[in-house]
């Protein structure tokens, strides 16, 4: 759809006369062209202006005025620019300074001698000596790992590596010869990144009906604290299988195991909910040696949510049953998080935040939603989703 049509189209949907349609189109044409017509997950030939139109055509007269307020003055949309500068920033703002704070540690030296050359030896077998896991296919560990400047065999995409991945790292680790002369050359910090989380849930949680913790987070601890089985050659040949877990990759002798969590971009209630699920997780697993931290380079405030959940126009709007699919309710992943009000975003998070390469399940669902059918209402920029 061209440009001209698509602002044709927005008049006519908009009721707006000639002199509105001037007024309201440059501003849009620019949120457009700056960001929004770069959403990934737009079909191809779509831009925002054209999804725009669809979008408001499916409202009722009363609520487009309301809805395209919302857009243009509420709506986040974070761009792949902004998505990876917050992931280079990762290194700099939070992994870095844990590093050197380490090196100063275990050489002995002041905080402030970060520039001695004992320290930033160091420093050297502290970095190569990172295990990085990626939680999500959003986390960018690729961006991550050229921008700090990590190897690829100690940067995981997944949490559930093969037994030859693991040996390979590992085998990788003794050969560098930045850790030459390093008795037991083994990983020593664990970073766990993702770029995005609003609730919490998908990291960690109680499931009351099975009656387990669930959860990316509980699973990676678990192969942390699991034993490892190794094999001779002969017993392979056997047909006895290994099982290596990612405690393969930590000094079996070591006491306390150190994990920090890092995201690019993260909610209040979303640190909240970790740490109280996580120390839930520790306590009842028997884990004392294992030790967290979170970190968030980008905190997303609370006046977020409130700026629509306090907005009467609009959760007027949102609660209209047309505008929510019937699906959604039904959806078990959907319904891990509190579903009293849906039209709020899964867990009720009520965001108006859009990544550029898919809209977070958190956010407003006439945000996201996507459509089968001609019936169905379709957001504004529809989701693919991860389960």
């Amino acid at each position: 759809m061209n440009s001209n049509l698509a602002s044709q189209l927005l008049s006519n949907v908009m009721g707006w006369d000639y002199a509105g349609l001037n007024s309201e189109r440059p501003e849009l044409e620019f949120m457009g062209s700056m960001k929004y017509d770069a959403y990934d997950r737009f079909m191809p030939g779509t831009r925002f202006m054209s999804s725009l139109v669809q979008w408001l055509s499916q409202f009722d007269e009363e609520d487009r005025a309301t809805v395209l307020e919302f857009v243009k003055k509420k709506l986040v949309f974070i761009s792949s620019t902004q998505m990876n500068y917050l992931v280079g920033l990762l290194y700099d703002l939070k992994i870095r300074p844990i590093l050197l704070k380490k090196s100063t540690e275990n050489t002995g030296k002041p905080s402030y001698m970060l520039c001695n050359k004992e320290v930033q030896k160091q420093f050297e077998i502290e970095k190569r000596s990172s295990l990085v896991v990626g939680l999500s296919d959003g986390a960018h560990t690729d961006i991550l790992r050229r921008s700090a400047g990590f190897s690829n065999e100690q940067v995981l995409t997944n949490y559930y590596p093969d037994e030859k991945k693991l040996k390979d790292m590992l085998d990788d680790l003794k050969k560098d010869k930045k850790l030459k002369g390093i008795e037991k050359p083994y990983f020593r910090s664990i970073f766990l990144i993702d770029d995005f989380t609003a609730s919490g849930k998908s990291f960690v949680r109680y499931d009351d009906k099975e009656k387990r913790f669930k959860g990316k987070l509980s699973k990676i601890i678990d192969q942390l604290c699991a034993k490892n089985i190794e094999r001779t050659k002969e017993e392979l040949a056997e047909g006895k299988k290994e099982e290596l877990h990612l405690s393969y990759l930590l000094d079996p002798e070591q006491q306390m195991i150190h994990i920090d969590i890092l995201f690019c971009m993260a909610t209040h209630k979303a640190e909240e909910n970790i740490r109280k699920s996580l120390d839930d997780f520790l306590e009842k697993r028997g884990y004392n040696n294992v030790k967290y931290h979170i970190h968030v380079v980008q905190p997303l405030d609370e006046s977020l949510s409130k700026g629509i959940t306090e907005n009467p126009d609009l959760m007027k709007v949102l609660e209209k049953p047309q505008y929510l699919h019937q699906e959604l309710k039904d959806d078990k992943a959907y319904n891990v998080g509190s579903t009293v009000r849906p039209y709020l975003g899964f867990d009720e998070c009520a965001l108006p935040v859009v990544l550029s390469h898919n809209t977070p399940n958190n956010s407003l669902p006439i945000l996201w939603q996507d459509a089968d059918d001609d019936k169905q209402f379709k957001g504004l920029f529809p989701r693919i989703s991860r389960h």
